[in-house]
């Protein structure tokens, strides 16, 4: 099981007000902040962190990431992507029922403001 996560972004200031947004829906806040070169987001943890590529060690240019979030509810997966499109962030797939991956599947994702791609879910749909 992870314990947490963190990815590279340019901007860790125009990131947190990003993720403030859109993990502000899921009950997610900031943990720890560390502006300008990291902040964790989390429920009881830092578990979610952003961080600017010299605290990663990475030289050149951040990369693309695919992670997922899970929630509750339907409500909560159209709430995130309601925020992340309100905070500048890109649609890449709108919240919809996706058999194919799980009878019970809804989710959506999203492109932040690094590219990377940012999914939310829910297999247990109120």
């Amino acid at each position: 099981m992870l314990y947490h996560t963190a990815i590279c972004v340019n901007d860790v200031e125009r990131a947190a007000r990003f993720y403030d947004q859109v993990l502000g829906t899921l009950g997610y806040r900031r943990f720890y902040d560390f502006t300008p070169e990291a902040v964790a987001f989390g429920k009881d943890r830092g578990e979610f962190w952003i961080q600017t590529p010299a605290h990663q060690h990475t030289e050149g240019p951040c990369r693309g990431a695919h992670f997922a979030f899970a929630t509750s509810d339907r409500a909560s997966v159209d709430r995130f992507y309601a925020a992340a499109l309100a905070a500048g962030g890109q649609g890449e797939a709108a919240p919809a029922a996706h058999p194919e991956y799980r009878a019970d599947y809804y989710g959506a994702v999203v492109a932040d403001l690094d590219g990377h791609k940012v999914e939310v879910l829910v297999y247990r749909s109120a």
